[in-house]
């Protein structure tokens, strides 16, 4: 918004966001050949080439001041009158309504940077747009909306996530999962809240939604989990300290005998997933989904593993072990790879029911980017299955070029468009991977790839760097 740089606070105790403005007004400066709007913290938000253009956004910047002030959900106090049997939960929703309301503004004052002379006036339409769905997105939640709310935040994820900065794609899908919840559609929740905890697993607002979706479902014990990993992660702000305070409250109210009857045998409870040696230090490359809410990580022959460093925006972590490793992979380097080049994955799928030595599988790069163009991630025609996730993914020469992170819904997208998509699956790329090793300071090799290799050479090398990952929960 036009006041992104004012200075604000959040009172959550009072649902309350007062914006303390360093002056009164927006002005408009001749600069050279145009002019620019000055907004009340004395910042540049836009620039025009004439006077005229330059005051029609003097009155926009005026009224969003004026709407922005003082913002208060003025329902919070009507939750719980239409339906008095349900007063608890509708307390606990007021009290989430009021950290989502303080969460879902600031998403919408993050997005909008103030404009520079060299921006054009295309990016700096989208960004109104997006300001727009944001605003609607936030008044949706303050109405109790929730189809409309859920349909804003999805179209704010699809439209406007090349200008989402820190959590916000967390914080927007936290607004979908209060949604869906609310209108009992626990099972579509499920997905997201689990996609919430893996962008930002110190968010224990991301664990509530998923303890409430899972309890809704019926699944009381996984939703004792979720509300313990809640608790777990400590208050260490006002915001998490909230959702905690709701957490101990759904917590106690699952009855512990009930827990324990649908909880699955231990050996069941366990997660599995693939990882590969990427330096002679004994430096481990997985997905942060893979170790996240893990009490102890291990290999599968039961040698240990320590988290060293996590980035759950692109789901990679890195692992050590105490062990030396005998050979690291390689990662390509020189030119990128194309559409269509044959790439080979391998890892652990599905344990206990595929083979215990890996599965190696081929394909092809089918697309540079992930879904909705995320260019965190490739798209690749390679069959993967759970227990997959972490695993390398290898051009022709047997370098690597990603992570393997995850399969698209077959049955979802089936439920939606009526078709099974076939073969569809991704992995982080390779761009975010090395970034995250040189980050982390990991010594690891690269090589130009110039000469391919075959499937069965590419499998040779995967058996000696890859390990299957053990996580207890």
């Amino acid at each position: 918004m036009l006041i992104s740089d004012a200075v604000r606070r959040a009172d959550l105790r009072y649902s309350t966001i007062v914006v303390k403005l360093m002056s009164n007004e927006c002005r408009v400066e001749s600069a050279g050949n145009g002019f620019i709007v000055i907004d009340p913290a004395g910042e540049q938000v836009n620039t025009h080439p004439t006077e005229d253009a330059a005051k029609q956004d003097i009155e926009r910047c005026k009224k969003e001041d004026a709407m922005y002030e003082t913002a208060k959900p003025a329902s919070l106090g009507r939750i719980g009158q239409h339906n008095p049997n349900e007063r608890e939960a509708s307390e606990m929703h007021t009290r989430r309504m009021r950290w989502m309301f303080v969460t879902s503004l600031l998403v919408a004052w993050g997005m909008a940077p103030s404009t520079t002379s060299g921006q054009s006036y295309t990016n700096a339409g989208h960004v109104d747009d997006c300001n727009r769905i944001v605003q609607i997105e936030t008044d949706a939640l303050k109405s109790q909306q929730w189809e409309r709310l859920v349909s804003a935040a999805r179209q704010n994820i699809s439209m406007c996530h090349d200008l989402f900065q820190g959590d916000q794609e967390a914080d927007t899908l936290a607004n979908i999962a209060i949604g869906l919840n609310m209108q009992g559609k626990f099972e579509d929740s499920i997905p997201i809240s689990m996609r919430c905890v893996t962008l930002k697993p110190d968010s224990a607002f991301c664990y509530v939604n998923l303890g409430e979706a899972l309890e809704g479902s019926g699944r009381p014990a996984d939703a004792r989990k979720a509300y313990e990993q809640a608790i777990s992660i400590g208050g260490y702000d006002n915001v998490n300290a909230s959702a905690i305070g709701l957490a101990r409250k759904r917590l106690a109210n699952i009855p512990l005998e009930r827990a324990k009857e649908s909880e699955p045998p231990a050996t069941e409870s366990k997660k599995f997933g693939t990882g590969f040696v990427v330096s002679n230090q004994g430096h481990i490359l997985t997905n942060n989904h893979v170790v996240a809410g893990c009490r102890t990580l291990a290999t599968r022959d039961g040698k240990p593993l320590q988290v060293l460093s996590r980035n759950p925006r692109a789901d990679l972590a890195l692992l050590q072990a105490n062990f030396t490793p005998s050979t690291v992979a390689v990662f390509r380097t020189g030119p990128t790879p194309k559409l269509g080049d044959e790439v080979v994955a391998f890892g652990f799928p599905l344990p206990g029911l595929l083979s215990s030595d890996g599965n190696v599988s081929a394909g092809i790069l089918s697309a540079t980017t992930g879904m909705q163009n995320d260019v965190r991630f490739i798209q690749i025609s390679a069959p993967v299955q759970p227990g997959n996730s972490g695993g390398p993914l290898f051009d022709s020469s047997g370098h690597v070029i990603g992570v393997v992170v995850a399969k698209l819904d077959a049955v979802k997208v089936a439920e939606i468009t009526g078709d099974v998509p076939q073969n569809v699956n991704f992995a982080v790329n390779w761009a975010e991977v090395r970034a995250f090793l040189d980050d982390a300071g990991v010594p690891y090799r690269k090589e130009i790839s110039q000469h391919a290799t075959t499937t069965r050479s590419t499998a040779a090398i995967a058996t000696k760097i890859v390990v299957a990952i053990e996580c207890t929960p």
